[in-house]
């Protein structure tokens, strides 16, 4: 019931968790959050009320508004985009089954004026993989109106994966589930595993982002090799827009 208030009174709100380029020693990306406050309740956990918000059929709506304050929050501080490569906006399996929904996103952009090149979609490893069709369809208009450095493979490795479907896409960045970097700086066996996926990954031309960085060691590591990107608490914890 809350949820369907919240939709209705737009009672959303996007946090920004910054991303730090190894290479450029500062952050050049942003990722957008979604949050929502219970009066009695809290802070909802996001995976909380974005599952149900698809099992109710509104995960579109919630994203078309969350959307609509990223927009909101890069016009009144286009400045920004001088420093940052892009801001990340993840896109669900919902939204990108239902017919036209890249076209609305590419709409509301146009609506604040603000070019395409501001922003990059992450598109969870699973519906890359399982919904080809659609998501292709998805990622040709996509292309066609000039989303900035691509799109963005979320969660990957954590799941299965069809390798297959995923080489035909074009991801240009591909960001390593943060599951897998637990116990990379004292257990071999996952260090070993994490710089394998690293090296396979890069040498077949994509960007890679760490994330789930939360101690000096793992970011060390990481720098060694060779990761373009890090995302975690040890840099910044998501922040609000005014933050």
């Amino acid at each position: 019931h809350f949820l369907q208030k919240a939709v209705k009174e737009d009672l959303f709100e996007v946090y920004y968790q910054p991303v730090y380029s190894i290479k450029n020693q500062d952050f050049i990306t942003l990722e957008a959050l979604s949050r929502l406050k219970h009066p009695v309740l809290g802070m909802i956990p996001p995976d909380v009320f974005i599952g149900i918000a698809e099992k109710q059929g509104m995960i579109a709506q919630v994203g078309l508004l969350q959307f609509r304050r990223v927009c909101r929050f890069i016009k009144q501080n286009e400045h920004i985009m001088k420093k940052l490569r892009n801001v990340k906006f993840n896109l669900s399996p919902s939204e990108l089954l239902k017919p036209g929904h890249s076209q609305v996103l590419i709409s509301i952009m146009e609506e604040y004026g603000l070019p395409a090149r501001y922003f990059q979609f992450e598109i969870t490893e699973t519906v890359a993989t399982e919904y080809s069709e659609s998501f292709c369809k998805a990622v040709e208009d996509f292309t066609n109106a000039g989303i900035g450095f691509g799109l963005c493979l979320d969660d990957f490795a954590s799941g299965y994966a069809n390798l297959n479907a995923f080489l035909k896409l074009p991801f240009d960045v591909v960001k390593m589930d943060r599951s897998l970097l637990t116990g990379i700086s004292c257990d071999e066996q996952a260090a070993v595993f994490y710089r394998s996926i690293v090296m396979v990954m890069q040498n077949m031309g994509y960007m890679i982002v760490a994330e789930g960085a939360e101690t000096e060691e793992e970011v060390k590591m990481l720098r060694e090799w060779g990761v373009d990107m890090v995302q975690g608490y040890y840099f910044s914890r998501p922040l609000p827009g005014d933050e």
